[in-house]
């Protein structure tokens, strides 16, 4: 939409989208899908699809972590795989890092 000369965006509803976040991670966790500990997220990193997936799911998570656990937004987040205990991914300095994913085939 162009308004006063100027393109302006539909934002999305906040509220609904981290309701829908805080949602899902209880439900991968009620599945044991994630592991969550104290400044470490374990998971299968067969559920993040490509590397944009994967970023967003790591956004997400941090935020997770900041509205639930009360972690700023500069707090680190470390993502590893649930069985190896390999590191897969980070959030460090407001920056989310994708070190490994499995696409699906």
């Amino acid at each position: 939409m162009i308004y006063a000369k100027k393109k302006v965006q539909n934002t999305a509803n906040l509220a609904a989208q981290t309701a829908k976040i805080i949602a899902n991670v209880k439900e991968l966790e009620e599945k044991n899908l994630i592991r969550l500990e104290e400044k470490e997220i374990h998971l299968y990193p067969d559920i993040w699809k490509d590397k944009a997936t994967a970023l967003n799911w790591i956004k997400c998570l941090h935020l997770y972590y900041m509205l639930k656990r009360r972690f700023k937004e500069s707090d680190s987040l470390l993502f590893r795989h649930i069985e190896t205990g390999e590191l897969i991914g980070t959030f460090k300095n407001k920056k989310a890092t994708v070190l490994i994913f499995n696409p699906l085939p």
